[in-house]
Parts: C-alpha cells; structure tokens; sequence
C-alpha cells in the first residue's frame, strides 16, 4: 500500500508541537485555557470553511448529527489537550496521546468494520511501552500535576480516537468538502459555550490575545487539516495515528530545547528525565517503521 498520503500526517506530527508549545506561553501569560479553546476552535473553522470550493455530496439535514457529533469530539479532544498542557507539559501530553496507536484499530473493528493486522498490533504494543518511559518523572516535579496531566491526555486520546474513526465512516458519503467545514464549524459554535468562563483575573478575551496565541491557533488549525483531510480522504485511520504519534519525540526534543528560551521554565528540564522520555520516544518511532515496513 502507498504511503504517500501519510507525509501529511507526518507534517501535522511536527506543527502540533510547535503549536502547543506557543499556546502554553501564551497561557504563562495568563491567556485562560477557555480563551485558548475559543481562539484555536473559531481559526481552525474560517480555515475549513475553504474547503467547501471543492465540494461533495450534500446529505439530508436529518442527517446533520453526524458532523455534528464529530465537532463535538473534536471540542472535547482540545479541551482536555489544552487542560493537560496548563497543567502539566507539551512533552507529557503529546506522547501520552500516543495511545491512539492502540485505541484507533481496537476501536476500528466496532466503528468501521476494519480488522487491524499483526503488524500494526505489534507497532502498537512497543509504542506503548514508549509512552511507559515517557511519563516518567522526578521529585523536581510536582506529581499530582503530572497525574492529572496523563488523565487530560487520555480523556483527549479517547475522544481524538472517537473523532478519527467517525470521520473515516461518514465523511465518504458527505466528501471533504461538506464534511469537514461543517464538523469543525460545530465546533467553533460549541466553543461559544465557554465565554462565561473564558475570562481570567477580569481580563477580556480581546486583551488576552497575543501572538503566541495565534500563530499557535493557526498551527493547530494546520496539523488538524493535515490529519483529518487525509482520514477523510484516504481511511487508513491506524496508520495515520502510528504516524502522528511521531509528535511524542517532536514533543520531548523540542520541549528539552525551547522551554527556557520560550519563557515556559525558568531553568532547562533535568537531562536524566528528558533523558527517559526521549528514549520512550525511540521506542515509538520503532513502531512506526515496523508498521510502514
């Protein structure tokens, strides 16, 4: 099988993590993670809406639940994401959230009648043995934060999945072009429900804006095509989340080497942690080539 369309997955693997890691600054600014939320959610919607120019196939509006829902997962993944990187940290959540590589062909067999082969089950198997070593911690770490950042990642992993495996099922009968635009614009709507809280010390959303800020939202929107496009239009769910859990050593790589310049820790991550949770991340990228082999 091709593996040409899964460079766009692998593209969406490295902007994910530069686009947390400018969210995270933009939230030890004290920019609200509701503010985050509706900022990334409202970008990503106006991009997705061009790609109604291409077109598809109109459905019923009785059957307007579907991106519906899908939006719905979508605002859910983001949230518990963004929740886990105020609390905890960009090389925690995004390798965490590699258990979509186990996830996405366990739950493919319930969603879209697609049987995973050995291969992938075996890739899946070592990367989560990655994921293992890379939650690792030490005692200059506070570790209820780093549990309560796990649980964020795994709620978001849950739901991503979710979200993969139902555009992968719907949006063939819908095409891209009314799919997506419509899924993610029912996010943006839903995102709306935040304002109330989106709000942080008395400050306006408006005076919360920053450039960290968006040129994260707009890197976020980005990987978020790069990866449902390619769902929506090739399938392939399982191979494309193998690929996308690269982010878990673009995670740890660049979180070791940006944070003190990003303003995100006042001194450089401890060597022995990093140290760990990078080679959980050469476990996963194991898996990947034994799964593209």
């Amino acid at each position: 099988m091709s593996v040409i369309h899964l460079l766009l997955p692998f593209a969406s693997s490295i902007l994910t993590v530069f686009g947390l890691l400018l969210l995270k600054r933009a939230q030890a600014r004290d920019t609200s993670t509701w503010t985050t939320l509706i900022v990334v959610t409202w970008v990503t919607a106006i991009g997705f809406s061009a790609l109604a120019l291409t077109g598809g196939t109109m459905q019923p509006a009785a059957m307007l639940w579907q991106p519906a829902t899908v939006g719905t997962l979508f605002l859910a993944g983001l949230a518990f994401t963004f929740l886990g990187v105020k609390i905890g940290d960009v090389s925690i959540v995004t390798p965490i959230q590699g258990v979509k590589v186990l996830l996405v062909p366990a739950m493919a067999l319930l969603v879209v009648d697609d049987v995973a082969g050995t291969r992938v089950w075996i890739s899946s198997a070592i990367a989560l043995c990655g994921i293992w070593f890379i939650q690792s911690t030490d005692d200059s770490v506070d570790r209820s934060k780093i549990l309560i950042s796990i649980g964020c990642a795994l709620l978001a992993a849950i739901s991503l999945t979710f979200f993969d495996l139902f555009i992968q099922r719907w949006a063939p009968a819908w095409g891209p072009g009314y799919f997506l635009p419509l899924a993610f614009a029912c996010t943006a709507l839903l995102s709306l429900g935040f304002l109330p809280v989106a709000r942080t010390d008395g400050r306006s959303i408006r005076s919360q804006l920053s450039w960290p800020l968006l040129v994260g939202s707009l890197l976020m929107a980005v990987q978020a095509f790069g990866m449902t496009y390619t769902i929506a239009r090739f399938g392939d769910a399982t191979r494309v989340n193998i690929v996308y859990s690269l982010r878990g050593l673009w995670g740890v790589l660049l979180t070791w080497t940006l944070s003190k310049s990003l303003g995100l820790t006042a001194a450089a991550p401890s060597t022995a942690l990093m140290l760990k949770r990078l080679a959980g991340a050469i476990l996963i990228g194991i898996s990947i080539v034994l799964a593209l082999t």
